[in-house]
């Protein structure tokens, strides 16, 4: 059975105040028994009964009753989520919240809450999507915390490869538009601000990590950057010709330990 589509309030009143409408055009006597919630709509609209109502009234009021079923529906779904929630934070075990809705195990409990829970967020009852979900959260929250742990230690890398990079630009060896280092000096800019003979992308990386570091924006995507910035560099025919102890190479071997701590870690 498809899900249905969901319904607005914007929606659902709007169904409401058309069956109002036609009751009120046709002088129906009883349209004071009608009310303004969508369940006294809809057991108004199947009670009513066809004495005193036209049947294109009838048939349009049942049209409308399906678009606040429809709401109810959903309306119902996140009443059961909250519910089976609420009974977990109050204490309830998994049996004792399944026992009324006919299940019997605590795996068909928790089931029932991760499909509650896809298709609330994601409009598909498939509780695969919130353990994924789920997941990658935890993983992400576990990245984000060692990197927030290790801050200092993490600019500090970042600070070193952003100074070696304006160092070496101001040697000449490499002409292009690097962003400003910690210290803030901001070497010649190329026309094109990539750097001769590395990939396409490689001034983009530079000025994506400059930015974080300058704002402490330090993220799991700052490390990603850092290695991609750190791999064009190491490759490049004018670092390869630097002597083995440039503090660029340096800084270089700082940056993939500080990235294999943080794999480790994570």
């Amino acid at each position: 059975m498809a899900t249905p589509p969901r319904i607005t309030t914007a929606e659902r009143d709007a169904a409401i105040a058309r069956i109002a409408r036609r009751h009120a055009r046709i002088d129906d006597v009883r349209s004071s028994e009608l009310g303004t919630e969508p369940r006294d709509v809809i057991a108004y609209a199947l009670n009513r009964g066809p004495a005193g109502v036209p049947r294109w009234v009838a048939a349009a009021d049942h049209a409308d009753a399906l678009v606040l079923m429809t709401w109810c529906w959903w309306e119902d779904r996140r009443r059961e989520r909250r519910l089976l929630r609420q009974g977990r934070q109050l204490g309830l075990s998994l049996a004792e919240l399944g026992a009324p809705l006919g299940i019997t195990t605590r795996q068909g409990v928790q089931d029932r809450l991760d499909r509650l829970d896809a298709l609330l967020e994601y409009d598909r009852p498939d509780e695969q999507l919130t353990r994924t979900a789920r997941r990658e959260a935890r993983t992400r929250d576990a990245r984000q915390g060692w990197i927030d742990h290790h801050r200092d230690t993490v600019r500090a890398v970042l600070a070193g490869l952003l100074a070696q990079a304006r160092r070496l630009l101001d040697t000449d060896l490499l002409d292009t538009d690097l962003p400003a280092a910690p210290d803030g000096h901001r070497p010649r800019a190329d026309t094109d601000g990539q750097l001769p003979g590395a990939g396409p992308g490689a001034g983009d990386w530079l000025d994506e990590l400059a930015a974080d570091y300058a704002s402490d924006a330090l993220s799991p995507a700052t490390l990603a950057v850092a290695g991609l910035v750190a791999a064009e560099l190491r490759t490049h025919p004018a670092v390869l010709a630097l002597d083995p102890r440039h503090r660029l190479h340096t800084a270089l071997r700082e940056v993939e330990a500080l990235r294999a701590r943080y794999a480790g870690a994570v």
